[in-house]
């Protein structure tokens, strides 16, 4: 479908997502917000694709939601209620899908644009990127995030940085468990590509299903888990991934993954 808030490429088994409102920071309207969940859920089903990445135009990764709009509104509860929905169908979709989801942090990234971030798998981020959770400095209950943020830092933190809006650089954000890694700006795309190769060459069948177990295992009590674990395992082993793989570790050689 055609998109006027986004910028869609994909290139050798890697689906690249451009948030595309850069003279608002490419923060999230409900626009924004349909066309990510409709990107989100045509590529999760598109077995061809291996890895995601997303990233902002312009100077910033996403600064949340449109103020502007949310003042415009003229019921503003009812346009937070629908907002914050389209932004959690696109949260879920990229937790539920079974492809890794590289965040590009080229700047700004503060409430929902946060919050997007941190539903992804694997964070980098220019080390001068500014993040935030932002809600509680105009004045609302945070919308998204909170239990991302406070499974990654703990309780503490989380009010720290929650009920005080404090901003942190991602050099920060890595010292404290949010962010995988940081570099200076000129090397973001470098290091993404990095990333994005090791998904091209991985078996995604079994990635994607070790991601399933990362996001179960939040949840799940210990023996539940581990029966999940064994059928999970159970059923990677009927591919023909596992059959090269373990071909490949007999005979001293590099496997070649197909998804199947």
């Amino acid at each position: 479908m055609p998109q006027d808030t986004l910028q869609i490429e994909i290139r050798d088994k890697v689906a690249y997502i451009l948030l595309n409102r850069p003279e608002r920071l490419n923060s999230f309207d409900m626009k924004l917000g349909s066309e990510l969940y409709h990107a989100l859920h045509d590529i999760k089903k598109n077995v061809e694709i291996r890895a995601v990445v997303i990233k902002g135009t312009g100077k910033g990764f996403c600064a949340g939601g449109d103020v502007k709009e949310m003042h415009a509104a003229t019921n503003k509860s009812q346009y937070l209620r629908d907002l914050t929905r389209s932004i959690h169908r696109c949260v879920i979709e990229i937790r539920t899908m079974e492809k890794p989801v590289i965040a590009a942090v080229n700047g700004a990234a503060f409430g929902a644009g946060l919050s997007l971030v941190l539903s992804c798998d694997i964070i980098i981020a220019d080390k001068k990127a500014k993040l935030g959770t932002a809600f509680i400095g105009i004045g609302l209950a945070p919308g998204c995030g909170t239990q991302f943020f406070t499974k990654i830092v703990g309780y503490q933190r989380a009010c720290e940085y929650i009920l005080t809006s404090k901003v942190f650089t991602a050099k920060k954000g890595e010292e404290i468990g949010i962010v995988n890694v940081t570099v200076d700006a000129d090397r973001l795309d470098e290091t993404v590509e990095e990333f994005a190769n090791k998904f091209r060459m991985l078996p995604p069948i079994a990635v994607g299903k070790a991601k399933m177990l990362i996001n179960k295992s939040m949840e799940n009590d210990m023996s539940t888990h581990l029966e999940l674990e064994s059928k999970t395992a159970s059923y990677a082993a009927g591919t023909k991934d596992f059959e090269e793989g373990v071909a490949a570790f007999s005979e001293k050689r590099k496997p070649t993954f197909t998804g199947k």
